[in-house]
């Protein structure tokens, strides 16, 4: 009988040992390993977090990209576009728009006055400004359609200033243009 009575000891020896052994394992190496799966999956969600915060940076320099890439191209198309004759023919198309425009709505051009030709932007920038001040005298509406029609006529300016009010003559319309020319070809006047 101490045969089996020995053999149930070792059983029992055995199995403490491997509870002992489940134990440890179940406290010192589960949390472990718990905690290593915790820490790789925070890692993976803050990768996947950067990735998409690095995706979406990368979209937004792209449309910056774009957005200059198409101001450029608008920019050399209007430079392309730019009348390349003296400030005097700039002043006389002007001129010559500006009246027609003027007689065809009803309006009275008053104090037509051009300034001298100065460059604009950055040294060895060949673009050159004129501005035209003037008065224009009527009704509103004659005034809306007036300063519609000019800028669609194709003229290369930019409405620097603009004051509408009301006079005895009607409505008094006190603008300055600042019209826009490629100086690169030579003045006529230098040449003379």
């Amino acid at each position: 009988m101490s045969s089996p009575l020995r053999a149930s000891r070792l059983r029992l020896a055995l199995g403490v040992l491997g509870l002992a052994l489940g134990l440890g394992v179940a406290l010192f190496l589960l949390p472990d390993a718990s905690q290593q799966l915790a820490q790789k999956r925070k890692a993976k969600r803050e990768a996947e977090l950067n990735r998409n915060q690095q995706v979406q940076q990368l979209q937004e320099l792209q449309q910056l990209a774009d957005r200059l890439r198409r101001g450029q191209e608008t920019l050399e198309n209007l430079e392309a576009r730019l009348p390349r004759g003296s400030a005097g023919e700039l002043q006389w198309n002007l001129s010559k728009t500006l009246h027609e425009l003027a007689k065809k709505h009803g309006l009275r051009l008053q104090n037509v006055k051009y300034g001298l030709p100065s460059r604009e932007g950055a040294r060895g920038s060949d673009l050159e400004a004129v501005d035209v001040q003037f008065v224009a005298l009527g009704i509103y509406a004659s005034h809306k359609a007036f300063m519609l029609e000019l800028e669609s006529s194709g003229l290369p300016f930019a409405v620097r200033d603009g004051r509408l009010e009301e006079s005895p003559e009607g409505a008094r319309l006190d603008i300055v243009l600042r019209a826009f020319r490629k100086a690169g070809a030579p003045d006529r006047e230098e040449e003379a």
